[in-house]
């Protein structure tokens, strides 16, 4: 008897367990740089600090705040520019952890000239067609912050909002000049021989790292649920360490996620991941939107750095 009640003790302790899992739904766009949440769900990491985890692929990134406010996710993968925009439409959203971290060396693609166009420096873009992925998204805030640097007046480039996927076609139609795709299609592009690289992307800020991505959550569920936030950090560092063991295995987490063909899954670049965020590299973006315009600067990094 002492036995059998031993055994019902266990396995109440486990439904126990069981039903201690926090259910989250996770909210992530097209890009490897999301592939650390890959593996942790499919390694039972998250599962392992106690989340229950959905992860939900959101291909318009435009469309994560909107998810967020209504609850149908809990946690969103996002960049700067969304966030800011987003914030000072009232939507208190606020980052919990890095996702990617730039330095001056690591890049994602470039800014990639149609082939035959002869262009020597960035004043040769004056007046020139550059297909963006995205209107004032990340990659088009830090080119237009580029030129501003180097003395060519942004608005003096025409900008066109073009799928990544689509850029290829793009330039070879001569639909365009110029194009900042990320990869693996800035190695299609140059492969196929329509067009060359002129500069890296991201840019080679001199700052001593840029992040371009990172985890976000609303400050109303941060300020409910702190543990949920230290889980979700811890499953992240320990996903990143079997990652970085199991590089292999992980880039198959693409297939998944991401609906990559194996070939190209094995193959594409992957994004510098890190968890780490130093508050400098938030306030980079909160001055550049300022500085060109995009926001009125009523946002402080307080309102948008969960760690400040």
């Amino acid at each position: 008897m002492r036995f059998i009640a031993a055994i019902i003790v266990v396995m109440l302790a486990a439904v126990s367990g069981a039903n201690a899992q926090t259910k989250l739904t996770i909210g992530y766009g097209p890009s490897t740089v999301w592939m650390p949440a890959f593996a942790a769900k499919d390694q039972g990491i998250f599962a392992k600090h106690g989340l229950d985890v959905t992860l939900q692929l959101i291909p318009v990134g435009s469309n994560q705040p909107a998810a967020l406010i209504g609850d149908s996710i809990q946690i969103s993968g996002m960049n700067p520019t969304i966030l800011l925009f987003a914030d000072e439409g009232g939507a208190d959203i606020q980052v919990i952890a890095g996702a990617d971290e730039y330095t001056k060396d690591d890049s994602n693609g470039g800014l990639m000239v149609r082939t035959g166009l002869e262009v020597k420096t960035l004043a040769d873009l004056k007046g020139k067609r550059i297909a963006v992925p995205g209107l004032n998204s990340t990659f088009h805030v830090a080119l237009m912050k580029w030129f501003k640097l180097n003395g060519v007046t942004p608005t003096d480039v025409n900008y066109l909002e073009v799928g990544i996927n689509q850029m290829n076609d793009a330039l070879r139609n001569g639909q365009v000049d110029g194009a900042i795709p990320v990869e693996p299609f800035a190695g299609l592009i140059l492969k196929g021989n329509t067009g060359t690289q002129f500069m890296q992307m991201p840019p080679p800020f001199p700052n001593k790292a840029t992040v371009y991505s990172f985890w976000t959550m609303r400050r109303p569920y941060i300020q409910a649920h702190p543990d949920v936030v230290k889980a979700f950090k811890a499953s992240l560092d320990e996903s990143l360490t079997w990652m970085r063991a199991n590089l292999d295995e992980a880039r198959k987490t693409q297939m998944t996620y991401l609906k990559t063909p194996e070939p190209i899954a094995m193959q594409t670049k992957l994004a510098p991941w890190s968890t780490h965020i130093d508050a400098s590299e938030l306030q980079f973006w909160i001055d550049t939107c300022k500085e060109l315009g995009l926001t009125k600067g009523t946002v402080a990094l307080k309102d948008v750095f969960a760690g400040s």
